[in-house]
């Protein structure tokens, strides 16, 4: 599985661009991975292991490609508003991220979002 991140734990937290076809994940003034929403295939959340009361989502797309954000990325609010409104059956923010960051031992890894099964 390829993987495009953002840096895990750094002090470069990245951008995340948000446009209607899909977002962008740009760093140092360079877009690094681009997606479109209709590639999304699930959406998870974990805790960050070096920064407190952060969460390291990672958005996994139809080719396998992993690409990883920070919540606290300039953008990622906006990313959440539109995937919540475009990919049925996103979890609100506060339906998952209090619980994840809060948690006082090492939390399991939170599924955001995963399409349901197509009806045959």
């Amino acid at each position: 599985m390829a993987e495009t991140a953002l840096p895990k734990d750094s002090a470069d937290r990245g951008r995340i661009v948000v446009v209607a076809a899909g977002f962008a994940l740009w760093k140092g003034g360079r877009c690094i991975a681009a997606a479109r929403w209709g590639d999304v295939r699930r959406i998870a959340a974990r805790p960050s292991a070096t920064l407190p009361r952060i969460a390291l989502v990672t958005v996994t797309l139809a080719d396998g490609a992993a690409l990883e954000m920070r919540e606290d990325a300039p953008g990622f609010d906006p990313f959440m508003d539109v995937a919540f409104r475009t990919l049925p059956g996103v979890l609100p923010f506060l339906a998952w991220h209090p619980a994840l960051v809060l948690s006082d031992g090492p939390a399991a890894p939170v599924d955001i979002y995963l399409p349901a099964p197509k009806k045959r």
